[in-house]
């Protein structure tokens, strides 16, 4: 009998010195995050817990980090006697809104206002936690992880030896997370705003055509309804109040009736979350011109007029319907861009993209292209930029060994190689975001490698800092040149 009580506490203390182990490994390996775009969770966490007084805090996903003034915020509704210390809480959609919720929740107190801004997405409005992402912002702020639900802290535990692994990893191939651009955290000030010149619209239709917003069809799981009215009564019980309001949305990017689209997404918002909701979506559904790079995100010039928008909102629900003294910027023009035709361009077939003509689809190849080993898809047809491809465009290319594809193509649709038994080597030109491709993108297609340009080998490993990144799951099958 002894000697089992000697061998069950044997195993105990071996079962509590893995984790230490583990930990002192992690606490041994460099920093990799620490200025990339990961590492502003934590300044915003701290910025959110030492700020005295009154706070008006943004929870949300990547759109409240690209736009809001939280400087132009304060100022406004200060001038009209609302004297708020603006806290933006919004990053990452790969993190989750769920651990955004859990950080701010437990720093509510009396007399704070909490707006909330989901993006119009079912991963954005769901109970997801991205345990990977994670780490990666806690990377030198434990604090975070202490300050998560204990299901959460549970997913941490089981992804931290595979964190450690990518940090080894990272650690091994010299190339750090981006610490230049936009996706850095030096394109932050101390009070949580972008500070990166974000000049106009860098999309090559103006809206991003892998990710097109139906928001008839946008999905609120009942999970994260639920976490929100927690969150609500959390709220309500400390002395503060929670609004709903929207993100923006790329008008151009819509399916369907935007406006009854809208009022969908409105009526599924009043039935899932128990606050009052102080905007009308339709204001948030902006031209093209406002935004950056993705269909949420907006540039400089956008998050003005958004922080407008809510400010009038905010006013309009404390009882002020007063006209604001708050001058809108003029619509920047989009971000030029070089468009070239390829050597190749013979080769390809090409579909407007939704019948509009202002861009192309590779739809298929010709005969020519057909017997070609080699192709580069050109950068644009008749003028129009190239976007992307369809499915089972490359269906017949038995003779293809290497395809390059230009860094306007944004999008590779559930099956894009299958159709090419003898493609090898994938050629990507994108420096500046990355090529948005599905959890199906490479089915049947095992023996493709994907060759990045060595800058943006990172973008590839970590993502550019909205959505969840599916060439995280292909790691080795990518290759720098």
């Amino acid at each position: 009998m002894r000697r089992r009580v000697i061998q069950i506490a044997a195993a105990l203390l071996l079962l509590a010195m893995v984790p230490a182990a583990l930990l002192g490994v992690g606490a041994a390996l460099p920093a990799c995050y620490q200025d990339s775009y990961y590492a502003q969770l934590p300044a915003l966490y701290r910025r959110l817990k030492d700020s005295p007084g009154k706070r008006l805090i943004l929870v949300g996903g990547s759109n409240v980090a690209f736009g809001v003034d939280t400087g132009l915020l304060e100022g406004t509704l200060a001038q009209y006697g609302h004297e708020y210390t603006v806290c933006p809480f919004g990053l990452y959609a790969a993190v989750g809104a769920a651990a955004m919720l859990e950080l701010s929740r437990d720093q509510l107190r009396e007399g704070d206002v909490v707006v909330l801004a989901f993006e119009p997405a079912d991963e954005a409005l769901s109970a997801y936690f991205g345990a990977s992402a994670f780490w990666k912002c806690a990377e030198e702020a434990p604090e975070l992880a202490a300050a998560v639900s204990r299901s959460h802290q549970a997913a941490l535990a089981g992804n931290y030896v595979s964190f450690l692994q990518e940090r080894a990893a990272v650690c091994r191939s010299g190339e750090l997370p981006r610490a230049d651009g936009v996706y850095a955290k030096a394109s932050f000030d101390e009070d949580g705003n972008m500070t990166f010149y974000r000049a106009g619209n860098a999309m090559a239709l103006g809206w991003d055509t892998g990710a097109p917003v139906d928001l008839a069809a946008v999905t609120i799981s009942p999970d994260f309804a639920r976490q929100v009215n927690e969150y609500c009564r959390t709220a309500r019980e400390r002395g503060a109040q929670v609004y709903l309001s929207f993100s923006p949305v790329n008008r151009s990017a819509l399916t369907g009736n935007g406006e009854s689209g809208a009022a969908a997404y409105f009526s599924a918002c009043l039935d899932a979350f128990d606050c009052p909701v102080i905007s009308d979506p339709n204001r948030y559904i902006l031209d093209s011109g406002w935004f950056y790079d993705s269909n949420f995100h907006l540039n400089s010039a956008g998050a003005v007029a958004r922080t407008r928008l809510l400010a009038e909102d905010l006013l309009a629900q404390w009882g002020c319907y007063e006209a604001l003294e708050l001058p809108m910027p003029a619509m920047p023009e989009p971000i030029p861009q070089e468009v070239l035709d390829a050597e190749d361009g013979g080769c390809f077939l090409f579909a407007p993209v939704d019948g509009s003509g202002s861009g192309y689809l590779v739809s298929g190849l010709t005969q020519a292209g057909l017997e070609q080993a080699a192709l580069t898809v050109p950068a644009s047809f008749e003028g129009r930029p190239v976007v992307g491809l369809e499915s089972h465009a490359l269906d017949g290319a038995r003779n293809l060994e290497e395809l390059r594809l230009p860094d306007c193509v944004e999008s590779l649709p559930d099956g894009a190689f299958a159709g090419c038994p003898n493609l090898t080597r994938l050629v990507l030109e994108h420096t500046r975001r990355l090529c948005r491709i599905t959890q199906h993108t490479f089915d049947g297609a095992p023996q493709v490698k994907c060759y990045v340009p060595a800058a943006a080998y990172s973008l590839y490993r970590d993502g550019d800092g909205c959505e969840t990144n599916q060439w995280a799951a292909l790691l080795e099958r990518i290759f720098r040149y």
